[in-house]
């Protein structure tokens, strides 16, 4: 036999394919017709039900299980002149089974080709001319293979084989001369077709509970009168018989299982047709195809009953197991018109399955008008499937309009609640400004002076606690909504981006900035620390906001400490550590497990609501991450860490590293040590030995001096450097405020936070400086590998170096400054030169503002302030009048639109400056920030204007409206309440010569 199979492919079976197909000579054409008919006076009568009795005594036991069928008495309430056949005992069940195991068993043609086989083992056995095998329907009887006899439909009254299927299990209706037996001498079976010999074996099936039914038979029959059949042709004919009966029921699992596959393959499509399209029309349109003859209804459960259309209601006790069948209506059918074909004009059985639904709780209805369609385990279990689909689909709507709701709701509570807090906050810092103590001058007496001042200090006490009051409720507000949405923010897709430790610390750094500034409670100094800047894959979003509640809690337990945060990426073992360290006021042992609770605070004193490492520790599961607490003492400090596993690093680089500066020396001097690890200049000093400088304990050989700050002006020249040196002092944040005398060229300061980009950027000043006085060496030591204490850069890392540009808010700041001319000038990095003092009160956020091009800006831009509260609106032009900004007003996004539409153009004719910067408000009547922001873009590109900066000044906090504000045009993104401060910032970075004060 030549194989077709092409050598090297693997053997995958199916379950249901054929491995042996069976030889055969074509089958013979299914007969479509009933006949012959050979009683047609009766062919019209139903078969009487069995007589109980004397049913038994018209088929009488043998005595010799292998005899001939013994002849009893005539009754003489027997009126016909033959026996008809009557229906058998259990005649519900065994229509039920034969429907069940037989249906569509007539279309197999691996079945009937097997079928015709053993009919012929039968005859060939036997030796008898005639040998038949068939099924007994309701009303007929159906040859299904036949030998030396054709192939028909016949009445089943008048059949042969009606009497063998009522008779014990496991004999032999043997009738070798019918002519001699009274039942059949007149059969038109023998009167016209001829037959005188009969032996025929039950197509027997066994229920669970050990009933016993008759499906059909296996008979052979003959012309002529024969001897009986011996022991062994019987018990050949039996098995033969239970043999078909096997390849009945195999044939029947077969086709179920084929049908449950396509059952799970058409749930399969219809779930994803439901995720995409919502409606539960794919459900209904699957079990169309499985039960096309049926009603399939979605019926809600009212008084615990089902409803059958045109035929009153079934209560849910009459079902058993989701199954209901008109037992009444199907035996009065079999008893008194099996003659006729079933009629399909009532339901006769349901397949229903609780489910939920728009009106609530509701079942799943199939009905079946189908006498022949008998619903098995697998029906059910479909049925209960799409049940469940229905009812997933209308819990995922109820979730989806819940969470539309919840949004709606959070949007409007948070608008609601942040707008009112702007007007409470920006009143009372534009109220500080103007009630501003200023210190006496001249010669005063030093008690009145004292007196001044408290009287000063008092109305500045009382705005300072609204101020704090204001701020621990936006945060406890911010806290909580973050909280509620958080299943909103666990099943958004994460955005998964290539970036740098250094981008990480930008994120961490702006939004610390932003605390530090808006809140004076907290003048904690922030230095990162990292051994390598190594591209990792991640979502930056998601990590910032997993980190940055553990650095608040770190300021929270703070307030003029010092907190350490350290980066480290182990790329062998996709992990990204970062350890918070502080040393604050510490956690108790009994607290370690109860600060990760929800709203637990160490204390009843501290800020917050309790939220903060509950959030982190919820978003670093998202990034398979953890948060633990490695270490805490009272009064010296807490240790935090966050580990990040499975996170894929990059070999490439993000950008091109920046050179070194070569020609600075490698050894600095530390002035006046301090003996605390977590001290500002110690810090520095480790920076410096990480990236191969080293400590010296001689002041004369080092051109690189660290220095304490000395908040004391008095003891400030102490601190001086001989000519020739440069000194770095990083300035604690609680001294941000303080003003230094510009006395010389040759110290930096240097502001918080400290990241690593800003410490490399001051190796670039020092340099720069060093250069400018003339005092390098001729031929100074190059900066090479890290000394043996250095964290070396582990296998597979590609080191990184900072951009050698600084960035405008990491350009130290020098004592010798001149103040800036106020003529407008072009935009540029913000240069120390260009600030008031030298010391800034604030960072812009990581840019590099030089890189680009930008058009030359007024250092008090003309404003438009669109916002549709009143308050509000109020407080923004108090800000644009304290700080000197001519300004317009809107009230909503149309009247924005109109009305810079209108300046801009006589602007354009020479009648007056343009709208420069816009606060846009974002949730406004008639037309909302967005939809007015991109109409303002699309005049400036149509009229080809000059672009105008659009900050967002809203109340709403979610990445949607982030991204559309994005979207649409605008150039930063504010929450309420701002503070006049990071106004300040925003109105600086975009318009360098812009005078906050």
């Amino acid at each position: 036999m030549t194989s077709t199979r092409r050598p090297g492919v693997s053997f995958f079976p199916r379950a249901d394919a054929a491995v042996l197909t069976s030889q055969h000579e074509p089958l013979p054409a299914r007969e479509r017709t009933v006949g012959p008919i050979y009683d047609p006076r009766n062919f019209d009568k139903p078969i009487e039900p069995w007589p109980l009795a004397f049913g038994e005594s018209l088929y009488p036991p043998k005595s010799d299980p292998f005899a001939p069928a013994s002849i009893p008495e005539k009754p003489p309430c027997l009126t016909e002149p033959y026996l008809r056949a009557f229906l058998a005992r259990n005649e519900r069940l065994r229509l039920s089974m034969l429907w069940y195991y037989t249906r569509g068993i007539l279309d197999e043609p691996e079945f009937r080709a097997g079928l015709q086989e053993k009919v012929q083992l039968a005859q060939e056995s036997t030796g008898w001319e005639f040998a038949i095998a068939g099924i007994l329907d309701i009303n007929f009887y159906i040859r299904i293979a036949t030998v030396g006899v054709a192939i028909s439909i016949l009445p089943r009254g008048e059949t042969l084989c009606a009497h063998t299927v009522t008779q014990p299990p496991g004999s032999i209706f043997l009738l070798p001369n019918m002519l001699e037996d009274w039942r059949f001498q007149k059969s038109p079976y023998i009167e016209s077709g001829g037959l005188l010999a009969y032996a025929g074996a039950p197509l027997r099936l066994q229920t669970g509970d050990g009933d016993c039914v008759g499906l059909g038979s296996l008979c052979v029959a003959s012309s002529t009168a024969q001897e009986p059949l011996t022991k062994i042709q019987q018990q050949t004919l039996v098995r033969l018989a239970d043999w078909v009966s096997a390849d009945i029921v195999q044939c029947a699992r077969a086709r179920r299982q084929k049908d449950r596959r396509q059952m799970w393959e058409l749930a399969a499509a219809a779930q994803r047709e439901v995720d995409e399209t919502s409606s539960q029309e794919p459900v209904f349109k699957i079990l169309e195809t499985i039960y096309p003859e049926a009603t399939i209804t979605l019926q809600p459960s009212r008084d615990a009953q089902i409803d059958i259309e045109g035929q009153g209601s079934v209560p849910l006790s009459d079902f058993e197991s989701g199954l209901w069948e008109d037992i009444e209506y199907i035996d009065d059918f079999i008893a008194k018109s099996n003659q006729r074909e079933p009629p399909s004009t009532k339901v006769v059985r349901i397949l229903a399955s609780p489910c939920e639904s728009i009106s609530g709780p509701s079942f799943l209805v199939i009905s079946s008008r189908d006498f022949r369609l008998i619903f098995d385990d697998i029906d059910l279990w479909f049925v209960q499937l799409c049940a469940a689909m229905i009812s997933q689909l209308w819990h995922k709507l109820l979730l989806e309009e819940a969470l539309v709701a919840k949004e709606k709701f959070l949007r409007g509570f948070s608008h609601q609640l942040r707008t009112p807090i702007h007007g409470i906050l920006g009143s009372v810092e534009l109220l500080a400004e103007v009630l501003k103590p200023k210190l006496p001058s001249g010669n005063t007496h030093p008690l009145s002076e004292a007196e001044e001042k408290v009287r000063a200090a008092e109305p500045s006490l009382y705005l300072d606690t609204i101020k704090i009051a204001g701020r621990d409720l936006i945060s406890i507000v911010n806290s909580m909504i973050t909280l509620n949405r958080w299943a909103d923010i666990a099943m958004a897709d994460r955005c998964y981006s290539v970036h740098t430790v250094c981008d990480l610390e930008t994120e961490l750094g702006d939004e610390i900035h932003k605390m530090l500034v808006e809140d004076p409670r907290y003048r904690s100094s922030i230095l990162f620390e990292s051994t390598n800047d190594v591209s990792f894959k991640i979502d930056i979003g998601l990590l910032r906001d997993c980190l940055l509640p553990l650095v608040i809690n770190a300021i929270q337990n703070t307030q003029d400490g010092m907190i350490k945060v350290k980066i480290t990426a182990h790329p062998n073992a996709k992990e990204l550590v970062v350890d918070i360290e502080d040393n604050g006021r510490g956690i108790r042992p009994d607290d370690y497990q109860r600060i990760f609770e929800p709203y637990e605070k160490v204390d009843t004193h501290s800020g917050g609501a309790g939220l903060g490492l509950t959030l982190a520790s919820k978003f670093a599961t998202l990034l398979h991450g953890s948060i633990t607490l490695e270490s805490s003492t009272i009064g010296r400090g807490s240790h935090f860490r966050a580990t990040f596993r499975k996170v894929e690093f990059s070999q490439t680089e993000t950008s091109p590293p920046p050179p070194k500066p070569q020609s600075l020396p490698l050894q600095f001097y530390v002035k006046e040590p301090s003996s605390e690890d977590l001290s500002l200049h110690n810090c520095f000093s480790n920076f410096l030995v990480r990236n191969g400088f080293t400590r010296s304990n001689q002041k004369e050989d080092c051109c690189v001096t660290l220095l304490d700050y000395l908040a004391d002006l008095k003891h400030r020249d102490k601190s001086q450097i001989p000519p020739g040196k440069v000194g770095v002092c990083l300035i604690p944040t609680t001294e941000k405020e303080s003003c230094l005398e510009q006395a010389s060229n040759d110290i930096i300061f240097l502001t918080g936070p400290f990241s690593t980009s800003k410490m490399h950027s001051t190796l670039e000043e020092v340099n720069r400086r060093l250069e400018k006085l003339g005092t390098l060496p001729e031929d100074p030591p190059q900066i090479s590998a890290p000394p043996p204490n250095q964290p070396q850069l582990e296998e597979g890392l590609v080191e990184k170096e900072l951009p050698a540009k600084p960035k405008p808010s990491e350009v130290p700041i020098t004592e010798s400054s001149e103040p800036a001319a106020p003529e407008p000038e072009p935009a540029k990095p913000v240069a120390p030169e260009a600030l008031p003092s030298p010391i800034p009160i604030a960072e812009t956020r990581e840019a590099d503002l030089g890189s680009v091009p930008i058009p030359t800006r007024a250092p008090k831009p003309t404003t438009l302030l669109v916002d549709d509260n009143a308050i509000n609106l109020r407080i923004m032009q108090m800000y644009c009048t304290k700080r000197g900004l001519p300004y317009l007003c809107a009230k909503d996004g149309r009247e924005a639109v109109e009305t810079f539409s209108k300046h801009q153009a006589e602007a354009a004719e020479g009648k007056g400056s343009p709208i420069e910067l816009v606060f846009m408000d974002l949730q406004m009547p008639v037309c909302d920030g967005i939809e007015a922001t991109q109409m303002i873009r699309q005049l400036e590109k149509e009229k080809q204007w000059t672009e105008s900066t659009v900050f967002i000044v809203t109340g709403q906090d979610s990445p949607p409206d982030r991204a559309a504000a994005d979207g649409a045009g605008a150039h930063e993104y504010y929450v309420k309440p701002v503070s006049v401060a990071t106004l300040d910032l925003g109105v600086v970075r975009y318009f360098p010569a812009f005078k906050a004060k």
